[in-house]
């Protein structure tokens, strides 16, 4: 049902809902934060940023990402952790008095219900990166022509700071990904394949608009 339907709402908020009848344990797709947590750190601290640094964790579910770079991360870090099943995000909200405390007191971590392929309730130029970690790879299966994917790199794009970065962690072969990410004709995009003890490929797309 899932994998048929991945650009569906209530799809994700069965998906999630089958959770809330056992102890919470967080769920990341592809990777988790040991592997991921120093390249978010390089990109993050490559930013020519005066206040706090801004990320946007696009589509999180209930990954452990937002909440540990919140608590881990020495530097002062706004996350906006947002997604658009409200299952999800009331698991991650109902974990949030039990996380330690942030890595630097100016650190923020909110939970957020928004659209991928909108982001309108953010502004131009809000966020120094943003991670879609398996959102895009979704959108891509959906039987849209890519549609629904397309709109929501533009909303990332549009709400990323000069200088910025989107981090996109996919398993999609990088000869495919980098072919669609290019008819932008305004990006560069840098593809570093990432070490894991998984038999599967995984890949981190650092796309920084041209």
């Amino acid at each position: 049902d899932l994998l048929e339907n991945l650009e569906k709402q209530s799809a994700w908020d069965r998906f999630y809902r089958r959770n809330t009848a056992r102890p919470f344990k967080h769920f990341d797709w592809f990777l988790g934060y040991s592997t991921l947590h120093g390249i978010l750190g390089q990109l993050l601290e490559a930013v020519d940023s005066e206040g706090p640094r801004r990320l946007l964790d696009l589509g999180c579910g209930t990954s452990e990402l937002g909440p540990r770079l919140y608590c881990q991360c020495p530097f002062p870090l706004h996350v906006d952790c947002v997604d658009f099943s409200p299952v999800a995000l009331a698991l991650m909200r109902a974990q949030f008095s039990s996380l330690p405390p942030p890595g630097n007191p100016a650190s923020r971590l909110r939970f957020l219900l928004a659209d991928a392929t909108h982001l309108a309730d953010f502004q131009q130029g809000t966020f120094d990166l943003v991670l879609d970690k398996g959102t895009m790879d979704a959108l891509l299966r959906a039987n849209d022509g890519g549609l629904a994917a397309t709109r929501a790199l533009a909303a990332s794009l549009r709400v990323l700071r000069a200088g910025g970065f989107i981090l996109q962690v996919s398993d999609e072969d990088p000869d495919t990904r980098i072919l669609w990410l290019q008819r932008l004709r305004t990006v560069s995009v840098t593809v570093l394949e990432l070490d894991t003890d998984s038999r599967m490929g995984y890949f981190a797309y650092i796309i920084k608009p041209a």
